[in-house]
């Protein structure tokens, strides 16, 4: 039993078989092939150039076959190929948005979607704040709409909120189409970062297990003079990082957590410290304590992050958005 067929124009001239043979839901498409070209140079090539899919000569049925489109995308990029814009949603999830963008890519047909940008952008703020899973689907679909300002903070929430194995899953390699070597710059930026909030741990404890010919940390300390403040900063410091998972402490690659959440365990360590050792002792060993020195080495490397966003990524983006928006011609730079 063949599937019922859509009349998106009942005096149409081509029959699209789109999506996998077997979907359960309709896709076959009854259209003006005129309406297609127009609105997308690559079906024009197909259609009417010498391409396979161009109309047969000795035959009324003129029928292409599409099993890789998304029949649900392609149905809305028809509607408005036809002029039937009340049918076009006027409100759409992140995964179909991102379905549609790939295949309006792959057509060259995004331009056609520009009446409808603002209003599906507006409606998928909330979802995101929440939901590290859609975020790399909104990269691409603002890469595709020239959104910069969106881009960048999208790019920069992957960056410090995802974590490694969810980063793994957004690799194009795993079949998510994604802007050129954005996902691997996060990736590596990431590892850079984890590496020196780690490194300021090592330095520490490198310097608190100085022998006496050595600049010591303990702020009082003599030469041959006890290792007490020293340990018990070493001692307390070790307890914490264990309690965090972090002990001893592992390579960058080997932390599972986000950047922002290693960041947030860092500084909430509480590490202790001797004191005074006796009420009348001159010597204040609280001095000694490095809460507030590895506070402030975290504080500077989440400030020196680098940003995942290229001068090539920016091009790109002003590019999209002038083709987007011609009447809006912003010449801007990369901050």
């Amino acid at each position: 039993m063949s599937e019922p067929l859509i009349e998106f124009d009942r005096h149409g001239d081509l029959k699209l078989r789109v999506g996998p043979p077997n979907g359960t839901a309709s896709n076959s498409f009854l259209v003006c092939s005129r309406a297609l070209a127009r609105i997308s140079p690559v079906f024009d090539r197909m259609l009417y150039g010498s391409f396979s899919e161009a109309k047969p000569a000795d035959s009324e049925d003129w029928v292409v076959e599409l099993p890789e489109d998304d029949p649900a995308s392609l149905a809305i990029l028809i509607r408005i190929a036809h002029g039937r814009f009340s049918e076009v949603p006027k409100v759409l999830p992140i995964d179909r948005l991102y379905t549609l963008t790939t295949l309006t890519h792959y057509y060259d047909a995004t331009e056609a979607l520009v009446p409808w940008i603002d209003t599906w952008l507006a409606s998928v703020d909330d979802i995101l704040r929440d939901s590290n899973m859609l975020m790399p689907k909104l990269l691409w679909i603002t890469w595709e709409f020239g959104r910069k300002s969106l881009f960048r903070i999208t790019a920069r929430r992957i960056l410090t909120e995802a974590p490694a194995s969810l980063l793994e899953s957004y690799s194009p390699s795993k079949g998510l189409q994604m802007p050129p070597d954005i996902i691997e710059r996060i990736i590596d930026i990431r590892v850079h970062t984890i590496r020196a909030f780690l490194e300021v741990f090592r330095d520490l404890v490198a310097k608190l297990l100085v022998v006496d010919e050595n600049p010591r940390w303990c702020r009082h300390a003599s030469y041959m003079g006890h290792h007490r403040c020293e340990s018990m900063i070493l001692g307390s410091m070790t307890f914490c990082l264990v309690k965090a998972g972090l002990w001893p402490l592992p390579e960058a690659t080997e932390v599972e957590e986000s950047s922002v959440d290693l960041y947030t365990k860092l500084m909430n360590l509480v590490i202790h410290d001797i004191g005074r050792p006796s009420p009348k002792s001159p010597e204040d060993h609280s001095e000694c304590n490095p809460t507030e020195y590895l506070m402030g080495q975290m504080k500077r490397i989440i400030n020196e992050v680098a940003d995942p966003v290229t001068d090539a990524h920016w091009r790109h983006l002003e590019i999209q958005e002038r083709k987007l928006n011609p009447q809006y011609d912003r010449i801007s730079t990369h901050p």
